[in-house]
C-alpha cells in the first residue's frame, strides 16, 4: 500500500477493532505505537502504552498518522447504570486524543464514530447530509450518541484551530475476531454467535425478530481505515456500512448455518435495539476507498471460527 505513513499511534489498539488493526498494519508501518486503557501488550504492535503514560511518548516522525477506535464499553447488563459513565469517560478520551495531537502537532487523525449521531426517525442515514445537532438521537441511545457526536464537533474544532485533519467514519454494528466473549458486554452480531455455539437449546432473540440493522465485516472496517492512511489534507465524514439491512431473524439463521447448528429461533423478552429499521448510505466511501463490503454468511466463517476457536482455548464448551 502507496503513501502509508512511518508511524501510526492506534488509540484504543486493545479494543475490538483496534486489535483488528495492529494485526493488519503489522510490518507494513515502520513504528505502530499502541494506545491502550492499560495493557501493555498487543499483537502486531512494535510498542504499547497506557493512556496515562501517554506523555513518555518520544518525537514522533511529522508523517505519524493517530487512529482513534477507543471507547468505553458498558455492560449491557447494568446498561441503564453506565449512561453517565459513557459520556464521562468518551467525551474526556476524545478531548485527550486531540490535545494530544496539538500538542505533538500532528496533523492527521482517523476518527471512529458511529451511525448513532443521526437524529431519530430518518428513513435513510445519508453521509452527505449534515447531522442537525437540534434534533435528538434516539433515545435508548443518547447518551452513546451525544458522546460520539462531541467526536465529530471536537474534530472540527481541532480542525479550524490546530489544522489537525479528520477522516470521520460512522461505523455500523461491526462484528468479527477479537469481540467480546462476554455475553451481556458483546455487541448484537457476536451474541448471535455465542448464542449458536452455546449448549442453550433455543436461540433467543431479545424483542422484535424484524429489527432490521446494517451489519459490517470488521475486515472491512479495517480495510477503510488502512486505505485512508493514504490520505492527507481532508475534512471528511463517511458512514462506514453495506449500505443493506439485515433482520434480526436471518441474522440469526445465517449465524447458525455458519456455524452448523441447528437450533429454534424464539423471540424472548423485549430488548432496547431503538427504531425498527436503520438504513444507511455506503456509496459515498465505496467510490471514495474502492470498497467492495463482505456479505454476512462471508464475514460470519472468519467470525464463528475465531469464537470457536477461542472458547476452546479458554476451556469453554460451545
Amino acid at each position: 500500500m502507496s503513501g502509508l505513513p512511518s508511524a501510526v499511534v492506534l488509540f484504543g489498539a486493545s479494543g475490538f477493532v483496534g486489535r483488528n488493526l495492529a494485526q493488519a498494519l503489522s510490518g507494513r508501518v515502520e513504528r505502530l505505537i499502541g494506545v491502550t486503557g492499560g495493557t501493555r501488550t498487543v499483537p502486531g504492535c512494535t510498542q504499547v502504552v497506557p493512556l496515562s503514560e501517554l506523555a513518555t511518548l518520544p518525537v514522533l516522525p511529522p508523517d505519524t498518522v493517530v487512529i482513534h477506535v477507543g471507547a468505553f464499553r458498558y455492560d449491557s447488563g447494568r446498561f441503564d447504570l453506565a449512561q453517565s459513565d459513557i459520556v464521562l469517560n468518551n467525551v474526556q478520551l476524545n478531548t485527550q486524543v486531540y490535545h494530544f495531537c496539538a500538542e505533538r502537532k500532528i496533523s492527521e487523525v482517523r476518527l471512529a464514530s458511529s451511525v448513532a449521531v443521526y437524529e431519530a426517525g430518518l428513513g435513510v442515514m445519508d453521509d452527505a447530509v449534515p447531522v442537525d445537532l437540534n434534533a435528538p438521537p434516539n433515545p435508548n441511545e443518547a447518551f452513546y450518541a451525544w458522546s460520539k457526536r462531541w467526536a465529530e464537533v471536537i474534530a472540527g474544532l481541532y480542525a479550524q484551530r490546530f489544522g489537525v485533519n479528520s477522516v470521520v467514519f460512522r461505523l455500523s454494528n461491526p462484528y468479527g475476531a477479537h469481540d467480546s466473549v462476554t455475553l451481556t458486554k458483546a455487541h448484537v452480531a457476536p451474541a448471535f454467535v455465542m448464542k449458536a455455539l452455546n449448549d442453550d437449546p433455543v436461540f433467543a432473540i431479545k424483542g422484535d425478530p424484524m429489527v432490521e440493522r446494517d451489519f459490517v465485516y470488521v475486515g472491512d472496517v479495517v480495510e477503510a481505515f488502512s486505505r485512508s492512511l493514504a490520505w492527507r489534507g481532508r475534512n471528511e465524514t463517511y458512514n462506514l456500512c453495506t449500505g443493506h439491512t439485515t433482520t434480526l431473524q436471518d441474522l440469526a439463521t445465517t449465524v447458525l448455518k455458519v456455524a452448523g447448528r441447528e437450533k429454534p429461533i424464539e423471540a424472548g423478552k423485549p430488548g432496547a435495539f431503538g427504531p425498527a429499521k436503520r438504513v444507511s448510505t455506503s456509496q459515498r466511501i465505496r467510490e471514495a476507498l474502492g470498497l467492495d463490503f463482505a456479505s454476512l454468511e462471508e464475514g460470519m466463517k472468519p467470525t464463528v471460527a475465531w469464537y470457536r476457536l477461542e472458547w476452546e482455548r479458554h476451556g469453554f464448551n460451545p
